[in-house]
């Protein structure tokens, strides 16, 4: 290994990268910048990038740039198929764990795995992920999405699924991790425990999928029979809901808040909710009923644990995701336009099992 000559070394270095998919989205430095970050001379690495051409990792573009092959251009055995998770650029527990799953499902089909991240919905790296990735999983974000951005996701359909983020309309298919129908179970288990006046308390933007959470309250009310109260202050984009909930929270609290239970449209805000509780002097549990849609996976480490609908095994749905999306003859998806769990789990924490005064 010492012995080898050091543009070999140079050309494995670039290799393990290209096998990482490190250059998906961008092009290969030039030689001169290579040189200069791996502290070779020039020749050596323009040598090291001969080696690529010749393996078939990498092909000269017509302006003299060097690109990685896409898996359709690659000569030789056929490379990994690739898969990217696309998601808002902020930090969330839930993209963590979704990020396992796809994961997990990628490295199943042997196929490379690699998270991108976007700030807006017109930013450049959207389209350069459609158009180098064979699969994307797109989640959404808080913004709305402007006329352009939904006709290049209509034009790229192929190969495309979203996350808990509707675009079905235009023929996209939908992984529902947290479907709109997870708040049912929620708010049968308060009702089971004789909680007859549920308020829903939301912080978050309220994007189409939120909107639907506070739709099940709503429905609730009518087939469930319980009151309640809408307490709806969403924040800006990439602003923080739990503080927001809290801040709330104490607001209420202050005045005559009747609420036997509350509901949350997400973990984040029942730490906030739960917060305000303890700092008033109150027990989640024993003064009001707490539970929330748990996309973040950690409502059961809080104290008092929260009861709340976690997040689903979904490996056979994504299987059969990526199997369309690694067919090099694909067409336009025709299955079920969204796929929702088989089982939703629901963890019941202490939140709802204290007994009430």
């Amino acid at each position: 290994m010492g012995n080898k000559p050091q543009y070999l070394k140079t050309a494995e270095l670039l290799a393990e990268r290209i096998s990482y998919g490190d250059y998906l989205l961008t092009e290969i430095p030039s030689s001169r910048k290579l040189a200069e970050e791996f502290g070779v001379s020039h020749i050596v690495a323009r040598k090291a990038v001969e080696k690529l051409l010749a393996d078939g990792l990498c092909r000269r573009m017509e302006n003299g740039r060097i690109a990685v092959c896409a898996r359709r251009e690659a000569a030789g055995p056929a490379p990994a198929p690739t898969v990217a998770m696309l998601f808002p650029a902020f930090a969330s527990n839930y993209f963590q764990r979704c990020r396992v799953q796809l994961e997990r499902a990628t490295e199943r089909r042997r196929g490379l795995f690699r998270p991108v991240n976007f700030v807006h919905w017109n930013e450049p790296v959207i389209r350069e992920t459609l158009n180098n990735f064979d699969g994307v999983f797109l989640f959404g974000s808080a913004e709305e999405l402007d006329p352009a951005a939904r006709e290049l996701f209509r034009s790229r359909k192929h190969g495309l699924a979203t996350v808990d983020f509707d675009l079905t309309g235009l023929g996209i298919p939908r992984l529902a991790m947290f479907d709109a129908s997870c708040v049912r179970p929620l708010l049968e288990h308060l009702k089971l425990l004789g909680f007859n006046r549920i308020d829903c308390i939301n912080t978050q933007p309220c994007d189409v999928e939120t909107t639907r959470r506070i739709g099940a309250w709503l429905n609730g009310m009518r087939e469930l029979d319980y009151t309640g109260i809408l307490h709806n202050e969403p924040v800006r984009a990439y602003e923080d809901p739990a503080q927001s909930a809290y801040e709330l929270m104490r607001a209420r609290l202050t005045g005559e808040f009747t609420a036997q239970a509350v509901f949350c449209t997400n973990e984040n805000i029942a730490y906030g909710v739960a917060r305000a509780l303890l700092d008033a002097g109150k027990l989640p549990g024993r003064d009001i009923g707490l539970v929330a849609v748990g996309d973040g996976g950690n409502a059961r480490f809080f104290a008092p644990s929260i009861t709340c609908v976690e997040m689903p095994d979904m490996a056979r749905e994504l299987d059969q995701l990526l199997d369309w999306m690694f067919d090099p003859g694909k067409t336009a998806w025709t299955d079920e336009p969204a796929l929702l769990p088989r089982q939703v789990p629901l963890f019941i924490g202490e939140s709802t099992v204290w007994k009430r005064k």
